[in-house]
């Protein structure tokens, strides 16, 4: 296992903690949630970077599926959250 692979699940889990974060705290704030897919997404960047560079053990697979499975969660329990980045992006430009 190589730093790529535990660098990628180290981005899921801030991206995690972020999407918490806002789900905590009372409101919304567009600036966490931008930050927490920004993390989530670079995880996944760094999962398939170790996926071709073809780094020893599972932990690169583990890390991209969790990729999946966290986009899954999040639009089925909070549909416009995605919606609410892209307009954010959409106001800042």
């Amino acid at each position: 296992m190589k730093s790529i692979s535990i660098w990628s699940i180290v981005f899921i889990i801030f991206g995690l903690l972020f999407f918490g974060l806002n789900w905590i705290i009372v409101g919304y704030s567009e600036l966490i949630a931008f930050i927490g897919a920004i993390f989530i997404l670079l995880g996944a960047i760094f999962s398939f970077i170790a996926i071709f560079k073809n780094e020893k053990g599972s932990l690169k697979f583990i890390s991209l599926v969790s990729f999946f499975i966290i986009l899954f969660l999040i639009t089925w329990f909070e549909p416009f959250q995605a919606l609410r980045i892209v307009t954010w992006l959409k106001n800042i430009v």
